[in-house]
């Protein structure tokens, strides 16, 4: 399995990742636990178009086929008797269900076989790497929901050749965010949408004077800024309902993405 990079290999400090904490329900036990929010799952075509953007020379649709067939050879592999190791992980295969007696045979009907991965060391040291924040007292159901950065006036279709979620670097004429529940309303100081650069720390905040889309579903707004390549925040407060009674404090949606 990969081992654990120096200090120096592993890059800039990647984004923060957002906790919410609550009452935890296990029997017996009366403190609290804590869930990571806000964390968006992408696809293996995602990170073919990553490498792609990153490196040049590879094609997308060769780097998809190729891990195709390494997947399908994995399974068979596991089938076939042998524990995988994939570079950031091992598979393993566990027994489940009771026995009763040592010589117990294996029952289907109550036992089964069940699959683990087993994380690589360099995969642990990225994952504690991450910067954590609890915003359990500003996030709420119905807060702005962020989806994915576009310099595209339509949503995405299934035919969208763009890369989700990725803007090129250098200066933009505008920018868009598309998501639900985005519509900036309010007059406190927190209304509005927030970039930040996470290599460099620097942030811009657009209020919502300055939006030239400002919908429910979209946001988009002139940006003055040069995109850096690296990983980037997107925090968007807001003070409205769909009934237009204003919250009395600003609800916060947040967003990572990533400028290659």
């Amino acid at each position: 399995m990969d081992k654990e990079l120096p200090k120096s290999a592993l890059g800039p400090k990647p984004p923060r990742s957002f906790i919410r904490v609550s009452k935890s329900n296990l029997p017996g036990y009366k403190g609290y636990r804590a869930s990571v929010i806000f964390r968006s799952t992408i696809d293996i075509d995602t990170i073919a178009e990553r490498i792609v953007a990153k490196i040049g020379y590879f094609n997308k649709e060769t780097l998809v086929t190729s891990f195709d067939l390494i997947k399908k050879e994995i399974y068979k592999a596991v089938e076939d008797g042998f524990n995988v190791d994939f570079g950031f992980g091992r598979t393993e295969i566990t027994p489940n269900g009771s026995f009763e007696y040592l010589d117990e045979k294996f029952d289907s009907k109550k036992h089964t076989l069940v699959p683990n991965l087993r994380p690589s060391p360099q995969l642990k040291q990225r994952t504690a790497r991450i910067p954590v924040e609890n915003i359990t007292l500003e996030t709420f159901a119905n807060a702005p929901r962020p989806a994915y950065v576009s310099l595209k006036i339509e949503p995405r279709t299934v035919d969208s050749t763009e890369p989700y979620n990725q803007l090129p670097a250098g200066r933009h004429p505008f920018i868009s965010i598309y998501g639900s529940r985005l519509t900036l309303m309010g007059d406190l100081p927190g209304v509005g949408v927030q970039l930040r650069c996470v290599a460099t720390g620097e942030e811009y905040f657009y209020p919502s004077s300055e939006m030239s889309v400002n919908s429910s579903n979209r946001l988009c707004f002139l940006t003055d800024i040069d995109f850096t390549p690296g990983e980037w925040e997107a925090v968007i407060g807001s003070q409205y309902t769909p009934t237009y009674h204003l919250y009395k404090k600003e609800r916060y949606g947040y967003l990572t993405f990533t400028v290659v």
